[in-house]
């Protein structure tokens, strides 16, 4: 059981950390914005007093659909041998800890 003492700093960790992400919520928006009129320039370097931004226009790209490769390959060696394929041709991402946080209701 978590004693009055450290349920309070929890509460004011968890406050303290949802008005950052506040913050940097209504700072992405704003950034956002700016990118998008710095974008709208065009291609090519641009100068500010600070800063200079640098707009590049990337070509489409092309890359291999994992479902649609995968349905083929079903269709193509049976359920069975592609099960026998897919295990041995599988790849281990690690596992990590997440954090969300929402604003409560009032």
């Amino acid at each position: 059981m978590a004693t009055v003492f450290s349920r309070a700093h929890n509460l004011c960790n968890i406050d303290q950390l949802g008005e950052i992400k506040a913050q940097i919520a209504d700072l992405t928006a704003v950034a956002d914005k700016l990118a998008a009129d710095i974008k709208d320039l065009g291609a090519g370097s641009h100068d500010g007093d600070l800063f200079t931004a640098t707009v590049c226009v990337i070509d489409d790209r092309y890359s291999t659909d994992p479902k649609a490769v995968e349905k083929k390959l079903r269709e193509v060696l049976g359920e069975e041998a592609f099960a026998s394929f897919a295990q041995a041709n599988q790849k281990k991402t690690s596992g990590y800890t997440s954090l969300k946080l929402a604003a409560r209701k009032a």
